[in-house]
């Protein structure tokens, strides 16, 4: 029988895509484009300590002005981080960014930057085991 995704691990992209807190925010933009990501994690002195999404960007440097080659990443990341380890079910994963109104959450390993894993990650999880689930219906007799 085919694995359903279960645990965070199975449906987190990674590696997660970093920058250093003395990054600007236009360079990181660009990165964020390159990749197709909607968040980006800041790195200082090799530990992760916060977050950037591009809904951060948008209320924090492009809706009062800010000039995104001059603001630092470091001073609109939110933090301290919201995490999830790889073994946390994808259920409670949800939970938590719902508890926190947050869409991300970085997955750790102790100190150790693992993954990403997204609201939109989580639905396509769940929606791809729910489809799953009728495929034994579906087969003819």
């Amino acid at each position: 029988m085919e694995k359903f995704p279960s645990v965070v691990g199975d449906v987190m992209s990674s590696p997660a895509i970093n920058v250093d807190g003395e990054t600007n925010v236009r360079d990181s933009a660009l990165l964020m484009t390159e990749k197709g990501i909607g968040s980006i994690v800041v790195i200082e002195r090799g530990i992760a300590v916060g977050i950037v999404t591009k809904r951060d960007m948008m209320q924090k440097v492009v809706s009062i002005c800010l000039d995104p080659c001059e603001t630092k990443i470091k001073d609109i990341m939110s933090s301290p981080l919201i995490t999830a380890n790889k073994e946390m079910g994808i259920l409670a994963a949800m939970r938590k960014m719902r508890e926190n109104k947050i869409t991300q959450l970085v997955v750790m390993d102790g100190e150790k930057l693992e993954g990403v894993i997204s609201e939109r990650d989580v639905i396509k999880a769940v929606s791809y085991a729910s489809l799953a689930s009728f495929k034994p219906l579906m087969k003819e007799e």
